[in-house]
């Protein structure tokens, strides 16, 4: 199981132009969303490569499509 989780990292990172730490913290933060699990306080505010990649899993950001299906949020207005 370890294996394929780091040739999972190793083509996530190669396929987005991404360090090895930034790919982990991806996939770390993908798994911690969807388990609904808290992060700690170094994952929310490092500014190294893995925190960095972990934050943009684990804070989902809205497309046009999720505003759509969820019409209670707010539309940002330019």
């Amino acid at each position: 199981m370890k294996v394929l989780v780091r040739e999972k990292v190793k083509v996530l990172a190669e396929k987005n132009g991404w360090s090895q730490a930034h790919a982990e913290g991806y996939m770390d933060g993908e798994t911690f969303r969807r388990r609904g699990t808290t992060p700690s306080g170094y994952a929310q505010v490092g500014i190294d490569d893995y925190c960095l990649g972990f934050r943009a899993a684990y804070y989902e950001r809205h497309n046009f499509a999720s505003i759509v299906s969820f019409p209670k949020l707010p539309l940002a207005r330019r």
